[in-house]
Formats: structure tokens, C-alpha cells, sequence
């Protein structure tokens, strides 16, 4: 059965003013802003500023609120004006009218929709965050895995998409799994920064109508309620209040995630072209029909979705951006577009880094004896030669290789240059 409607005139207005065909906030930061409201209701019963009985009526809404039964309730569209004000008055009005309090003057009590929704989005991105850094774990134990099952597969290294030197698959494996690995540590710095709030600043960070008692308490109450166990007051609330960068920093580290994700996509769509008329190199399993007029085709289309995944992203990180720009003087009062890019961001990097790994890597098939053709065919093997035949002697056997279509191999044992033993040493590529 469907709830009544639970919400006030504060969110009524809103729906009027931004009436856009457009998804709601994430619940993931209403979420957020629930627990903030739970754990100022104790503060504020710590503080006097709360009877006992109305304090654990409003933690009990907050309980209810957070198991889901209301989900229906919280119905502000995600992108909207004044800084969110009209999200916090949605929340604010929800418990209000579960727990038989005023939104403002109870539940609202020593807060500011200024200190609330910036911490609210530190404490939900914080949690998809580390939900994400296990994907992104699980991701680079796949390249992992394949660099040590690929490290015999010799095939030939391109620069400027030419013919450069001889490498492995492994090699090549190894080499992404290590980018990833430094993707990661990039997002671990940045994620540093959000367990400093400035919660318990109020409107615009120097703590008016918020008492000392309560922001004393609410911290220690916001770490229970949220598992979050590092959560501190920033030193200078105010500049919490006025500056977004921080979420610019963490949207950052995951769009140049997205970025490397995205190349490493285009170096796979590349080796799997084909599979006649290209590279070659590797293929993808078949997942769906590739076209609806070429019967047989298949199409990367998993390696596809990871450069739509980055181009998504840098547009909204470049929203983020610009949102962040315009806070003024002491405001950052496009805070909603930051919202919900940000969340949008990290649940959606979440499942492309395990879509990329279970049905991407895992579903790559070798051809190895492709690769070992373009390698043999190429004149890649001339500088490992050159410091045992001289650069003159290894030119002379390029350009006859060029002219005439022969392996450098071929000429080189047929001019008795080196044995196949001396030469098969030599070529022996390692990680």
C-alpha cells in the first residue's frame, strides 16, 4: 500500500519551481542527510536544545526512513536551484511529520542546509567510494591473473601505431595492471579529504545558532550512526562552506581512471580488429549479434561501453568543475549539480569496472599465432640484433627484408648471420 503524503509545503513549492522531467535526488544523499539527522537529534537532546521524547521520536524516523519504507517520499528532482535547500526542507518535513515534529525548529535545529548537504555528499561518497575501490581491486586482480597467464605470448609493440620492438601479451597486461594500481592510489589520496565536514557550521561556517555542546556530540553520534569512523570537524568551517574543491578532487581521480580505462579500451578495440581485415591480435566471446544486417559480425561492444563510461564521466567531472567555480564568497550554492554528477559518477564507474573485468578481460580469447606472425613478419627485430650484428649489417638485412617480403629470420639464416639457436636466444623477450 502506498504511503500518504508524508512531505510538506517547503517540498510542494519545489515541485512547482523545478518541474523538470528529470530523476529525483540520489537516495544515496538522502540517505546521508537522514543519518546527519539522527545523530543531531541525540547532539541536540545532549545539548538542551531537545527533550528526550522528541529526540527519540525523530531517531526513530530516521530508522524507519533508512530501512527503505519511504523511499517514495523524498520526490525533489535532482536538478534544482538553492544550493539544495529544497532537499534538506524535503527530509526535514518527512521526519517532521513521522515524528510529530516542526522540520525547522526540531529536526533542522543547529543545522544549516549549508553544513548538512556538503556532508551529506562527503558521508555517500565516501561509502560508493569504497564500494568502487573494491571493484577497481577486483579489476586488477584480473589483469594480474592475465599478465602471468600471457607472458608467453610474443607479439609486436607499436609506437605511432607502427612497428616498434618485440614484447609479450603478459608484458602488455602487466603494464595496465600497474597504471590501474596508480589510478588507485590517486582516488585513496583524494578520498582523505572527506572525512573533514563542516557540519556544525551552519549557514555559512562560523556556527551561528549551532552550540558548542552539540557540535561536541555530533560528531562522535554521526560516526556510529554512519560506521564511518574517522569523521572530524574541519579546522576552518567556513571554508568547507565556501569551497566544493574537494569533490573536484575526487572527481578528478576517477575521470583519469575512466581515462586510462578508456585508452586501454581503444588499444583492445584496435589488437581485435578483424578478424579477417585487421590486427587480429585477440578477439572478445560473442556476447550479442553485432549487427542487424551482417550476419556473424561481433562487435567489442563491452570495450565500447568503457569509452562511452569515460566520456560520460568527463562531462560531468567538468560539470562538477564548474559548479565548484561559481560558489560565491561564502557559498557554494551550486552544490545539487555536484550532487548528483558525483553520485551519478561513482555508482557508475562502480559497475563499469566490474562489467570491464567479467565480461571484458575475462572474455578475451588469444590468437597467438596471429601475434607471433606480425611479430616475425615485422622488422621489429633489428634492435635487439643490432648490438650482436652491428647497425650496418642489421640495415643491409631490413631493407632486403622490405624489398622482398621475407622474414628478417629467413635472411638472416640463410646468410648463416647466426644459428637458430643464437637467434632464438637473442629474440627471447622477458617482463
Amino acid at each position: 500500500m502506498k504511503n500518504k503524503i508524508l512531505y510538506g509545503p517547503q517540498t510542494k513549492a519545489s515541485l512547482e519551481n523545478f518541474p523538470f522531467d528529470y530523476h529525483t535526488v540520489m537516495l544515496e544523499f538522502v540517505y546521508a542527510m537522514v543519518m546527519i539527522k539522527k545523530a543531531a537529534a541525540v547532539a541536540n537532546f545532549k545539548a538542551g536544545k531537545l527533550d528526550k521524547k522528541l529526540s527519540e521520536k525523530i531517531v526513530f524516523a530516521c530508522d524507519e526512513i533508512l530501512k527503505g519504507k519511504y523511499d517514495e517520499q523524498f520526490v525533489v528532482s535532482a536538478h534544482h536551484g538553492g544550493a539544495g535547500t529544497s532537499v534538506n526542507m524535503n527530509v526535514n518535513e518527512v521526519i517532521g511529520t513521522l515524528a510529530g515534529a516542526h522540520p525547522n525548529d526540531h529536526v533542522n535545529s543547529s543545522q544549516s542546509t549549508n553544513d548538512v548537504n556538503p556532508s551529506a555528499l562527503k558521508i555517500a561518497s565516501i561509502k560508493l567510494t569504497e564500494k568502487l575501490l573494491k571493484s577497481l581491486n577486483y579489476l586488477i586482480s584480473v589483469f594480474n591473473e592475465k599478465s602471468k597467464e600471457y607472458q608467453d605470448v610474443r607479439k609486436l609493440a607499436r609506437t605511432h601505431i607502427q612497428d616498434a620492438v618485440p614484447t609479450t601479451l603478459g608484458a602488455e597486461f602487466g603494464s595496465y595492471r600497474d597504471i590501474l594500481k596508480r589510478d588507485k592510489k590517486r582516488i585513496e589520496n583524494a578520498l582523505t579529504y572527506f572525512y573533514e565536514l563542516n557540519l556544525g557550521g551552519t549557514a555559512i561556517g562560523n556556527s551561528i545558532n549551532a552550540p558548542k555542546e552539540y557540535i561536541k556530540n555530533v560528531y562522535p553520534e554521526l560516526q556510529k550512526v554512519t560506521g564511518i569512523n574517522n569523521l572530524v570537524p574541519a579546522d576552518n568551517l567556513m571554508s568547507q562552506t565556501s569551497s566544493d574543491t574537494d569533490f573536484c578532487f575526487l572527481s578528478t581521480t576517477i575521470n583519469i581512471l575512466c581515462l586510462d580505462i578508456s585508452k586501454m579500451s581503444i588499444d583492445f578495440r584496435f589488437m581485435a580488429s578483424g578478424p579477417k581485415g585487421g590486427i587480429g591480435e585477440i578477439s572478445f566471446k560473442e556476447l550479442q549479434p553485432g549487427s542487424s544486417i551482417m550476419p556473424g559480425k561481433v562487435n567489442p561492444v563491452i570495450a565500447e561501453t568503457m569509452n562511452q563510461t569515460y566520456y560520460l564521466v568527463s562531462g560531468k567531472n567538468l560539470g562538477i568543475h564548474q559548479a565548484a567555480e561559481a560558489s560565491q564568497l561564502e557559498l557554494g550554492v551550486m552544490l545539487p549539480i555536484i550532487a548528483d554528477s558525483l553520485i551519478t559518477i561513482l555508482k557508475v564507474v562502480d559497475t563499469a569496472l566490474k562489467l570491464f573485468a567479467d565480461r571484458g578481460i575475462k572474455n578475451i580469447v588469444v590468437n597467438r599465432e596471429r601475434c607471433l606472425e606480425h611479430l616475425e613478419k615485422s622488422t621489429a627485430y633489428s634492435t635487439l640484433l643490432t648490438p650482436r650484428l652491428g647497425y650496418d649489417a642489421v640495415s643491409k638485412v631490413v631493407k632486403e627484408s622490405v624489398a622482398t617480403g621475407r622474414t628478417m629470420r629467413e635472411i638472416i639464416l640463410e646468410k648463416k648471420l647466426l644459428t637458430e639457436a643464437e637467434l632464438e636466444k637473442l629474440l627471447i623477450i622477458y617482463e
